[in-house]
């Protein structure tokens, strides 16, 4: 099935450092999410020192996809070329031939020590990509299958209570223990996101929907329920598909337990790698043996 209605949109980036990019090696920008698909601006340093710009173009799905863009680039603020690509399952990362930036063009884009880098992107075809609707916790259907409505801000979520105290050990105690709501058919939860919460609710009713955008507040509230189903399927993301940088991964696995996003991220540690940034804002976060075991690493790879 493919969609021929055109959708805009922009991605910018500030490269820096530019001179302390080896040769032969590239720089990616931060990752974005338009229409269902990830894109990042790329800038590659040739060996004579020449810049070439490109665009990386991610669909997290296992089926041939396709996405038919035309482009704009600006550089510096100033217009700089204009094109075409197909970004398919097999061609993810598309580097444009005639975006080739010569050294002694950089003070025409205002390349030193930096280079600001926009594409323009207009998306004027698609095919097989893939849209999850979210879960209608409010209808009437859910509502006939439900035994308790929770109402989060100004919504109302009709769930099952066998379902939710299977996952959470928190709502196993709301609905079932000593407290005044057990026996009611509706239940407020205070101070509590509805958007996040109907994330939440998509995880622990099999709807895996996650995403950078709310994958903090997901595995917040998912840590606040005790709800380890929601913090394995953010686990699973996270290792997987996430485009967070390191650091969030790392801070994330040992505040929230995740074991194997933990060993993973270990491996990954060098004698390079900044470890300010993976202390927590707070200490507690991590655990004594979190501590202890990443000061035994550091002192191991020095």
């Amino acid at each position: 099935m493919s969609t021929t209605e055109e959708k805009n949109f922009g991605i910018t980036h500030v490269f820096k450092n530019i001179d302390g990019l080896a040769k032969q090696n590239e720089m990616v920008g931060n990752v974005e999410k338009h229409f269902g698909a990830f894109w990042a601006v790329k800038l590659y340093k040739y060996q004579d020192g020449d810049l070439h710009i490109g665009l990386n173009c991610e669909k997290f799905q296992s089926h041939d996809w396709s996405i038919k863009t035309n482009f704009d680039i600006l550089v510096g603020g100033q217009s700089f070329r204009t094109g075409s690509y197909l970004f398919t399952q097999d061609e993810k990362t598309f580097y444009f031939y005639s975006m080739h930036i010569s050294e002694n063009e950089f003070s025409n884009y205002e390349i030193n020590e930096t280079a600001t880098v926009e594409v323009r992107v207009r998306i004027s075809e698609t095919t097989g990509i893939m849209q999850i609707e979210s879960k209608n916790f409010s209808d009437d259907v859910a509502k006939e299958s439900s035994d308790v409505a929770l109402v989060v801000g100004d919504q109302k979520f009709f769930v099952s209570k066998m379902l939710l105290s299977f996952h959470s050990t928190y709502f196993k105690s709301l609905f079932n223990g000593n407290f005044s709501e057990s026996g009611k058919s509706e239940i407020e939860l205070k101070d509590i996101d509805p958007n996040v919460f109907q994330l939440f609710l998509e995880l622990v009713y099999g709807i895996s929907v996650v995403e950078d955008e709310k994958i903090s507040e997901l595995l917040k509230l998912a840590d606040f329920f005790n709800c380890q189903t929601a913090i394995d399927r953010c686990e699973e993301f996270l290792f997987f598909r996430s485009y967070q940088p390191f650091e969030f991964k790392f801070q994330a696995a040992l505040k929230y337990k995740m074991e194997k996003l933990k060993v993973k991220c270990y491996s990954q540690l060098s004698k390079n790698t900044d470890f300010s940034g993976l202390s927590p804002q707070d200490a507690h976060d991590y655990s004594p043996d979190d501590w202890k075991e990443l000061f035994d690493k550091i002192v191991s790879l020095k």
